[in-house]
Parts: structure tokens; sequence; C-alpha cells
């Protein structure tokens, strides 16, 4: 007589057999979607990183005497620099200060706008968080500076820097690539001339 229906040993065999393949496809999901948060959070990183130091280069770049004739730097160190710039477009520069917050581990940047007759900066100063999460530690500058005579390879100026030596300021930061893994670190950096102090020409 013909036995309708599974033994045992078959029904148990098909459990086993399920059960690895939804582990094997748990698995690969997870994976799956772990990669593509982690390239997702990497091509964050990036685009905000270049539009930051996009910024930060054309502010630089664009440095001019303060609106009171003071020069265009007004001081610079590793980790911040101050110096003027025109940021609203009404023909008088403005008081511009980027700077690494040691506590929240973020550029910030700080603007006086100039106001009053004859213009001055005496109205508090603006902040605004350009990014955070930086990993620049004490072997690695945030700003360096660099005189007239750049190559490409030549040494940063030594630091307290001359201010009327510099002409150029190169930007590094380095990023977390997720917020998840602040071990994974992206190193982006960009480089100002400063068109208004240029003697080389």
């Amino acid at each position: 007589m013909k036995k309708n229906g599974y033994s045992l040993v078959e029904f148990v065999f098909a459990v086993v057999m399920a059960t690895v393949i939804v582990f094997i496809v748990t698995i690969f999901a997870k994976n799956a979607i772990n990669f593509n948060s982690s390239s997702q959070s990497s091509m964050n990183a990036i685009f905000e990183s270049r539009k930051i130091l996009s910024t930060m280069v054309s502010e630089l770049r664009s440095t001019a005497p303060s609106a009171m004739g003071s020069y265009s730097i007004e001081s610079a160190a590793t980790s911040s620099i101050v110096f003027f710039a025109d940021v609203n477009s009404d023909d008088i520069s403005d008081r511009i200060r980027y700077f690494l917050d040691p506590n929240t581990r973020a550029v910030q940047r700080g603007v006086i706008l100039a106001t009053g007759e004859p213009p001055g900066y005496t109205v508090a100063e603006t902040f605004s968080t350009i990014v955070s999460d930086i990993g620049n530690g004490a072997s690695t500058a945030l700003f360096d500076y660099y005189d007239g005579n750049y190559a490409g390879t030549t040494s940063p100026l030594s630091i307290p820097v001359n201010i009327a030596s510099i002409r150029m300021v190169k930007i590094t930061i380095k990023v977390e690539r997720d917020p998840n893994k602040p071990s994974e670190l992206m190193t982006f950096s960009s480089q100002a001339s400063l068109r208004n102090l240029k003697d080389n020409l």
C-alpha cells in the first residue's frame, strides 16, 4: 500500500534546508544594506567635503583689506584663520573666521558684517557649523600656509607664521566616512591662492 506525505526524516531535512536558506538570504540582505549604507555615507562625505572646501577656497581667494583699511589677514594658525572678504556683495569687506572647535570636533565659520559709517566690525559675530565629525589630530593641521615661492613640494611656513608672507592657504580636513565607524576617516584637501596678495606675477 502506497503511503502519502513525508516521513519524519524528510520533514526535518526540509526544515533544516529552509532554515539554512533563510539564514543565507538574511546575511546577504544585511550585507547588501550595510554596503549600501556605507557607500551612501562615503558619497555624502565626499559631496559635503568638496562643497565645504569650495566655499572656503572661494572666500580665501577673495581676501581684501578690511573696511577700516587694515591688512587682509588678521591672524593665522594651524586650526584657525581670520581674514576679510566681501560675503554679502555690498563691496565692503566683512570679517570671516574659520576655526576648529576641539570640544565639538567641528569646523565653525564666524562672520562679522561691516556696518556703520565709516564701516566697522561692532555687531555680534554669527556662527555656523561648516562640517562636523572632524578627525584632524595634532599631526594634521587644518590650515597650512605658504609664501610666494611655493612650488608644489615646498614645506609650509613655520608657526607662528609671518602673516605678511602668506600667499597661499592649504586646507586639509579629515572626516568620518561613516558616523557609526569613527575610525574610518577620509582626507580631503584643497588650496587657495590669495589673489589680492599675489606678488609673483
